[in-house]
């Protein structure tokens, strides 16, 4: 390893570690891990940048509050991201292409028994979501030509599957 590492990473088994270049560069990487997603017992994978990388681990409360998640399938997933707002609040969106939704919503599993319902635009394979973690790895932030729809945290956001 050749760098120092600067975000942190949650598995849907609920491991944590830092995202690190020690088995390929971390494009492939961060290919490799969303390849794994199954929607069964991998379903969730989550990147953020670590408050304090220098100390070779990090751990729940190491999360801030900005952070690029992805859940579901390496064919169907979703992908979402929290940033801070012009208001000092974060606020958290589902990552979707430009086209328009054709009205068409997919049920994505995140849990045994929870699934989030996005449109058809916010649905993405492992590669094509591997290039938006990359950017975000970058510049902590979702770049053109991917659109934001943000989520009202004031409703349920998912339902049972």
């Amino acid at each position: 390893m050749n760098f120092q590492p600067t975000h942190g990473q949650k598995s849907s088994l609920g491991l944590y570690g830092l995202v690190t270049d020690g088995y390929r560069p971390i494009p492939d990487e961060l290919r490799f891990v969303l390849r794994q997603l199954d929607g069964k017992r991998k379903r969730t994978y989550v990147i953020w940048r670590a408050t304090h990388p220098e100390k070779g681990y990090v751990t729940p409360a190491d999360m801030g509050d900005a952070f690029m998640q992805a859940a579901g399938s390496a064919d169907q997933m979703t992908v979402e991201v929290r940033l801070p707002a012009a208001d000092g609040e974060g606020h958290l969106y589902t990552v979707g292409r430009p086209d328009p939704a054709d009205g068409t919503t997919t049920l994505i599993p995140i849990s045994d028994d929870r699934a989030v319902r996005v449109f058809s635009n916010e649905i993405f394979t492992a590669d094509e979501a591997a290039v938006i973690f990359y950017t975000y790895y970058l510049t902590d932030a979702v770049s053109q030509p991917y659109v934001l729809r943000e989520l009202d945290l004031s409703n349920e956001l998912s339902e049972e599957r």
